[in-house]
């Protein structure tokens, strides 16, 4: 469901105090992960897709609304990986959108050119300019 993402996240970023969150029928919505590092806490929503498609379900999306508007730190991390192919080069980005694009990544998936603080990280793990990503997840 998430791309290995959410194991990916607690190996490449040790220095961040990692919480997984299983929330089931008690708090639909709660994202995946919840973090700190140097005092900044912050919460991660992981998905996987092969194309432009963000399945972000309407209680996620209620949840990191209200979380964002409380002052909250809220991120969607997605990685986005496809075969290479005859017409088609492989593909493995990670894409960090801000909790307040959740709505319109449901909407127009990673459509996010005219958006502002969508970050792209791309070539797969090992190239991921993950210093980058610590960085953003606390500023």
């Amino acid at each position: 469901m998430d791309g290995g993402l959410r194991r990916l996240f607690r190996e490449r970023l040790p220095q961040f105090d990692w919480t997984s969150i299983e929330s089931g029928g008690t708090g639909r919505g709660i994202p995946d992960s919840n973090a700190c590092c140097k005092g900044i806490e912050f919460w991660v929503e992981f998905k996987q897709t092969t194309g432009h498609v963000v399945s972000l379900r309407p209680e996620q999306c209620g949840w990191i609304a209200r979380r964002c508007r409380a002052g909250g730190r809220v991120w969607i991390a997605v990685r986005q990986r496809a075969a290479g192919g005859p017409r088609r080069e492989a593909r493995d980005v990670l894409w960090l959108i801000p909790g307040c694009h959740a709505q319109l990544a449901k909407q127009i998936g990673l459509k996010f050119d005219q958006y502002d603080r969508v970050l792209t990280f791309h070539n797969g793990p090992s190239n991921w300019d993950w210093k980058g990503i610590a960085q953003c997840l606390i500023s």
